[in-house]
């Protein structure tokens, strides 16, 4: 057999297998990289005070953050949970003095609630 016949088709080849891995690179591990990028800038801009929401869709003003084990404490309307960091699916930048004007008044209204429910009279 002639080998000058088929010495031509391994160029051909190995363009194909580079475009393959270039396309694989763009389509797969670019992106990834990205999203990952964009997860640890979410992680890095998370402050005390701030509004986060879950990747389940709980809401609550983040109260502590753990940077040892990793965590983060929700303060969620005066139920208090732990979460990993990585659960937050995004963050809203929350001013502390409307936090605390806002739970103020969740506070004040219940409290008026229950000094009416306890003035209401009795019925038997």
């Amino acid at each position: 057999m002639n080998t000058l016949a088929f010495s031509g088709g391994g160029t051909g080849l190995l363009i194909y297998i580079i475009f393959m891995g270039l396309l694989v690179y763009f389509m797969l591990i670019r992106p990834n990289k990205k999203r990952q990028e964009q997860q640890q800038e979410l992680i890095n801009s998370q402050a005390v005070g701030d509004h986060a929401v879950t990747i389940g869709g709980l809401h609550g003003i983040i109260a502590e953050i753990d940077e040892v084990n990793n965590t983060i404490t929700l303060d969620c309307e005066g139920i208090v949970l732990v979460f990993d960091r990585r659960a937050i699916a995004r963050t809203e930048k929350g001013d502390p003095f409307q936090t605390e004007a806002a739970n103020d008044a969740i506070t004040n209204d219940a409290k008026e609630a229950e000094l009416a429910e306890e003035a209401k009279p009795e019925e038997e």
